[in-house]
């Protein structure tokens, strides 16, 4: 009977084990972007989370899954934790860390689809917020940018570039 049940306490642990890995299994890879120098990895999918590590902007990371509130639970060096999506992506163009901050205007500027004053609208950027900058994609005329999670083009004139 001792036998038995240790057999039977042995599978349960496996099985424990197994679906705990399961649940860090890594789907792809995430890079670091448009932060300063580097973001906070937490140990709950919170700002007010402990936080695990500090990741450096253009660092790879093991994307695990999107938990719905704003964070991914992730990988890092070993280290699994959460960090704000926002900083995340798949794209590694948003690594270069050139920003820009919205000036020349009364109240907003139009981010559009492609580099036109006619292209469609995707949302309105309010003076003095921050734009990451994607310097090989720019024209004459407009930038490409990212602003929060949206990336498409703004009008060179209305872009301060930070020094």
């Amino acid at each position: 009977m001792k036998k038995i049940f240790s057999i039977a306490l042995t599978i349960c642990a496996l099985l424990i084990t197994s679906s705990a890995l399961a649940n860090d299994r890594i789907i792809s890879t995430m890079y670091v972007v448009e932060c300063n120098e580097s973001i906070t990895l937490r140990d709950i999918p919170s700002v007010n989370g402990r936080e695990l590590a500090q990741i450096p902007l253009g660092q790879a990371v093991g994307f695990i899954e999107n938990v719905g509130n704003g964070f991914y639970k992730i990988n890092y060096d070993g280290i699994v934790g959460y960090a704000l999506a926002e900083y995340l992506s798949a794209d590694r163009s948003g690594v270069a860390g050139i920003f820009g901050r919205v000036v020349n205007c009364r109240i907003s500027i139009t981010l559009r689809e492609y580099p036109s004053v006619e292209a469609p609208e995707i949302m309105q950027i309010p003076l003095g917020e921050r734009v990451s900058l994607y310097p090989y994609e720019e024209t004459d005329d407009f930038y490409c940018v990212k602003y929060r999670g949206a990336k498409g083009y703004v009008l060179k004139t209305y872009i301060r570039v930070d020094g």
